[in-house]
């Protein structure tokens, strides 16, 4: 059975941007691509439940109406035979997750920002609380990102456990078009880079490289303080086309981000799809 890229939606013009590159991406990689709207529905006490069916009636074909609308701003891509959607009564974590738990989802596809603005600076609110969630692998898309070649990958490591599955699952999702994956670490030390630091990048490598059976991984040791600049820097230097990050303890990690300046940095202002994994 096909597995399956998941695209929450909100019919934001970032969502289509999203789905766009969900699409397109699905075409390289095989996967089937479903859309989904998750809707609320407003129930008062205070109505009768006439008036309360009536309003559930409204927001469903209201949530079909958008969906429809959203589809048809999608044009010829919406008619290709791997591409399905629904919408779902509920709120968006639920929905996603019920949808994940109970369907292939390999990876989950969403916009940089969504229609409901930025929470705490970093993402959009949808985005945010997906990604809190870690149901499943999440990439991020900024705005007017064009499919292209993923083969140049930048995997920026603290030496966390949790980069080893990192790891794995960057290369199931994308090995065979994975053609260049540089490992970094930013060194924040107030000197150089010693032999020492080098031979603990230089292991990390292998042991990473012994877990995937990827062969061909390079290193790069980085002196600098984490900021905005260096990691853009790193990745222009680089020609990444896609930049992996690591989930540490899911909503643990995106509490601590405010102090996490690189974390920070990546995904306030992505110059590539950033891929999320816990």
């Amino acid at each position: 059975m096909k597995k399956t890229i998941l695209v929450p939606t909100d019919f934001s013009n970032n969502s289509l941007a999203a789905t766009q590159y969900a699409i397109k991406l699905a075409e390289k990689t095989g996967h089937n691509v479903h859309i989904l709207h998750a809707y609320m529905v407003f129930h008062s006490a205070f109505q009768s439940n006439l008036a309360n069916q009536t309003d559930e009636k409204r927001a469903t074909m209201e949530a079909q109406k958008g969906k429809q609308r959203f589809l048809q701003s999608l044009g010829p891509l919406a008619e290709k035979p791997n591409v399905s959607s629904s919408e779902a009564q509920g709120g968006l974590v639920g929905v996603v997750s019920d949808y994940t738990a109970n369907h292939h989802v390999e990876l989950i596809i969403m916009g940089t920002h969504g229609a409901s603005g930025l929470k705490m600076g970093l993402l959009g609110s949808n985005t945010y609380d997906i990604a809190k969630a870690a149901v499943a692998p999440l990439l991020i898309i900024p705005p007017d990102t064009p499919v292209g070649d993923l083969g140049s990958v930048v995997f920026f490591t603290d030496y966390q456990a949790g980069d080893r599955e990192t790891w794995k699952g960057l290369i199931a999702l994308f090995g065979s078009f994975t053609k260049r994956c540089t490992l970094v670490h930013i060194h924040e030390e107030n000197g150089p880079p010693t032999a020492e630091d080098g031979e603990k990048l230089a292991q990390w490598r292998k042991e990473l490289e012994d877990v995937s059976g990827f062969s061909g991984l390079a290193a790069e040791l980085v002196q600098g303080k984490e900021s905005v600049d260096i990691v853009n820097e790193i990745i222009d230097r680089l020609q990444a086309t896609l930049t992996v990050l690591t989930l540490v303890g899911g909503r643990s990690f995106f509490e601590k981000l405010t102090h996490k300046s690189l974390a920070k940095a990546i995904i306030h202002q992505p110059k590539t799809p950033v891929l999320l994994i816990n």
